[in-house]
């Protein structure tokens, strides 16, 4: 027979499991945006590229931040056309996103087209073909932009996964200033002998976040280090991806541990919620109805490891350290969504925060690569999301 204060134990324990999924439930899609494959940006540039791709296509989106401004945001365009086969001008888009929950719809317009250049003031173009060939001691001006913070003051950080490297430019699109990361990221393939430590081509740094405050950054890489992974039939696998920390104020730095759900999938972005707190797109590389994984994770660093001294993770973690502790939030390919089965997109690359909504949830972006491909739109889509304690 149970006693009263087993039954009340019992109910209450049913109450905050009900409370708990109830909370991490409260998520829905306000609105999404579709736009051709076709469209044009404001660069001015005209005429096509190597790819017969036109030099002034808008897409290939790969990140996006609030501006600040109501329905005013940053949008990053990646290397172009053809994975590097392109010289594609780098550039970051100035855009407006009206989210109109009564109606179910996204007003879209686009305001402006920076094109990005080095110190020198040397263009940054997406080609893989000189950054393999580059031989000179200057830094070679070939760039995959992956991830963009608004800074403040006028300026954006961008994330380059060919380098890897992370840099900040002003308005204009012109680089002022870069921020130093560890040996261990250096391109793998550009090392002697290659491929034993660094970054594999194309795993590089994707996700880029700033703190609330603007005082500290966190850089995520889409893979393992190969020192953290292992390399089969040309590709680097692994569950152990690194993020590193800097704080932008002391200099202070710190690396942790983000551990993928299954070696196909791989990071796309992180945005700040708090201080320790994250979202990141974890997915694999497939659309239509084989696309599996397409998930946005909140993440806690707070009990998180430093591993910066740690060499190597390929045989796992030693016991005392402590990965990014991680749960979903949303999956992208719930029915509900509307954006499951055949017309599943490839690549949710994007996460931004937009204005709190009336009820006190949060307005979550969501932006979606198209790969400058004209047949396939360009996605932008939000949700009402509550963050759970």
């Amino acid at each position: 027979m149970l006693l009263r204060h087993d039954l009340s134990s019992i109910v209450t324990g049913l109450l905050v499991a009900v409370s708990g999924a109830f909370a991490q439930a409260q998520v829905s899609l306000i609105a999404k945006v579709e736009l051709p494959g076709t469209s044009v940006d404001k660069s001015g540039l005209s005429g096509n590229l190597e790819t017969n791709t036109p030099i002034n296509a808008f897409g290939g989106l790969s990140a996006i931040d609030s501006l600040g401004a109501k329905n005013r945001y940053v949008v990053l365009s990646d290397r172009g056309a053809g994975d590097g086969a392109a010289t594609f001008p780098c550039r970051y888009h100035e855009v407006e996103l009206d989210v109109h929950p009564e109606t179910g719809s996204i007003r879209f317009e686009l305001l402006d087209t920076h094109l990005l250049s080095d110190l020198d003031g040397v263009p940054l173009t997406g080609s893989l073909e000189k950054l393999k060939t580059w031989t000179l001691p200057s830094r070679c001006p070939s760039y995959d932009p992956e991830g963009i913070r608004y800074l403040g003051s006028e300026r954006v950080v961008i994330s380059d996964e060919y380098g890897p490297s992370i840099d900040i430019f002003d308005r204009s699109g012109r680089m002022v200033q870069s921020v130093i990361l560890p040996s261990r990221y250096a391109l793998s393939e550009r090392r002697t002998p290659p491929m034993t430590v660094g970054t594999f081509s194309n795993r590089g740094l994707e996700g880029i976040a700033i703190s609330p405050d603007k005082s500290c950054l966190v850089a995520a890489m889409q893979g393992p280090l190969v020192q953290d992974g292992r390399v089969e039939n040309n590709k680097c696998l692994g569950l152990n991806t690194r993020w590193f920390f800097k704080n932008l104020d002391n200099g202070d730095s710190a690396e942790w541990v983000y551990q993928l759900d299954d070696e196909s999938t791989g990071v796309s972005e992180v945005l700040a919620v708090d201080n320790h707190r994250y979202l990141v797109i974890e997915r694999d590389s497939r659309f239509g109805v084989d696309a599996k994984v397409k998930k946005i994770f909140l993440a806690d660093v707070t009990d998180a490891s430093d591993v910066s001294g740690v060499d190597s993770l390929n045989k796992g973690l030693a016991d005392a350290m402590k990965p990014i502790k991680k749960r979903l939030l949303i999956d992208l390919l719930a029915p509900e969504f509307g954006m499951s089965g055949e017309i599943a997109p490839e690549k949710p690359e994007g996460l931004a925060w937009g204005p709190t909504m009336p009820n006190g949830q949060r307005m979550l972006i969501v932006c979606f690569d198209n790969d400058f491909d004209p047949s396939h739109n360009t996605i932008f889509a939000a949700f009402a999301v509550t963050i759970p304690e």
